[in-house]
């Protein structure tokens, strides 16, 4: 208290008699210690009473208040007070119990496996440095330019082992998205679990399985390695922001779902109306596709690569959506056996992935009737999953198709890290840019889409677990 009115008497004093008490290093400190008094009462009071999910993250205001010590000159940005707090807090709640350690230490794990994926931290051997040393992030990257990201970034290279590159704005986005991503998964989990019971079923298990994993996806799409690649340093920008607002939505929903309201998810899944609409406009794209590709041959449009997977992925969508519809319609109804319905799914995704195999897509480039006997196949394979999927409730279907939807992301962001790391092509037909155009723009289209059948799937596992214990 006393510290707290010297403290306002001389900025008093300055103001009035322009008689300045404190300056340079006195002053800063001056100033950390009166936001150390001042903050921490404020934010005892506000973790334990208004808002108790502050609590698990103090160690975030730690990290982050470190790195802007070390990002901008102590004297012109005095973080000490924030953490001196934000250390005190940590300290305190993972000590509390078991739960804190546990969560604490999948944070730090989550923050350190982004750090790698994101190629921040480097593993590289300098057999000569034995030193650490400290530098702008501009030496270390493109001399074309610095993605905005990692503007006002440092390197620190040193222990002989690794590079470590961060900015202000990434630090603060793995952090954000390390909370939403253990926020996300622990209310899956309370979502998924079966009321009155306490432990969730198969069905439940599976569904929050998925669930889990997309969300994992939304957050790791958000780090990808900007540094080295001049048209990542374009491009990442929308797919990071995107993202961002994805994982935050889907922290919106869960959070509206756990208080029952619903919004689009519920309205969709009650409406036949609109599902009526989605599978008029699927059998538009199907009638339509013959002429599609027709013209896509004339014009060479199959030696772009975003056409070809398109074709591919369009008609294995439209024809499983209508098939599924029209044999749950005429109610065909057909008994397959563990081992017919493993076969059939094994086949169905050998008639997809087979057209990737390096030699066949260069041969379906080349030749337009190969290219348009892929298009046969994409139907056959949909056909296929209609097959599986007509006699599976409306939650199992839900269920598949999130897992269908989740796994594209993964392999685009496979393809995008292994052209970005490798620099080398993955298929001849098709160059080193556009393997990367590729990978950015289907990733940014797909991410959306996940992110529906995610929190589709969600509202769907919830309702059936609300009507089951009524």
């Amino acid at each position: 208290m006393l510290l707290s009115v010297i403290y306002f008497l001389s900025i008093i004093i300055e103001i009035i008699e322009g008689i300045t008490i404190f300056s340079g290093q006195i002053y800063y400190l001056f100033y950390s210690i009166i936001g150390l008094i001042v903050l921490m009462p404020l934010l005892e009071y506000i973790s334990y009473r208004k808002i108790s999910i502050l609590k698990f993250y103090p160690i975030s205001i730690f990290i982050l208040s470190t790195f802007l010590t070390i990002l901008m000159d102590f004297n012109y940005f005095p973080a000490l007070a924030l953490q001196i707090i934000a250390l005190i807090f940590s300290i305190r709640y993972i000590m509390d119990n078991d739960r804190m350690k546990k969560y604490h230490l999948v944070y730090i794990i989550y923050g350190f496996l982004m750090l790698l994926l994101s190629s921040l931290l480097r593993v590289i051997s300098f057999e000569r440095l034995s030193q650490v040393l400290i530098f702008n992030i501009g030496d270390d990257i493109n001399v074309k330019g610095v993605p905005f990201f990692f503007s006002n970034g440092v390197v620190i290279a040193g222990m002989r082992y690794f590079v470590f590159s961060f900015s202000f704005q990434y630090m603060i986005i793995i952090l954000i998205l390390g909370f939403l991503l253990l926020e996300n998964a622990r209310k899956i989990i309370q979502i998924s679990k079966v009321k009155n019971q306490g432990k969730s079923n198969l069905l439940n298990l599976t569904s929050m399985s998925f669930s889990v994993f997309s969300c994992q996806c939304e957050t790791v799409t958000s780090i990808i390695p900007a540094i080295g690649a001049e048209i990542l340093g374009i491009i990442s920008l929308p797919i990071i922001t995107e993202s961002l607002i994805l994982s935050i939505g889907t922290f919106l929903y869960l959070h509206f779902v756990q208080r029952e309201r619903y919004g689009i998810f519920g309205k969709l899944w009650n409406s036949k109306k609109k599902r009526k609409g989605l599978l008029f406009i699927a059998l538009l794209i199907m009638i339509l596709s013959p002429i599609l590709i027709t013209f896509g041959v004339y014009f060479g449009l199959q030696r772009n690569l975003l056409f070809y997977f398109g074709t591919n992925l369009g008609l294995f969508a439209v024809s499983s959506l209508i098939f599924t519809r029209l044999f749950s319609e005429i109610r065909i109804s057909i008994g397959i056996s563990k081992v017919l319905y493993v076969f059939l799914a094994l086949l169905t995704i050998f008639f997809m992935v087979v057209w990737y195999v390096p030699a066949v897509l260069d041969v379906a480039v080349k030749n337009g009737l190969i290219f348009s006997i892929m298009g046969l196949f994409s139907v056959l394979s949909g056909i296929l999953l209609s097959l599986m999927l007509t006699p599976i409730n409306k939650i199992g279907r839900s269920i598949i198709y999130e897992y269908i939807t989740g796994m594209f992301p993964v392999v685009f962001v496979i393809v995008l890290y292994y052209t970005v790391i490798t620099s080398s092509q993955i298929w001849p037909a098709f160059s080193i840019t556009s393997q990367l155009i590729f990978g950015l723009v289907l990733l940014g289209i797909s991410l959306p889409i996940m992110w529906f059948s995610t929190n589709y799937s969600i509202y769907g596992n919830y309702i059936a677990n609300k009507d089951t214990h009524r």
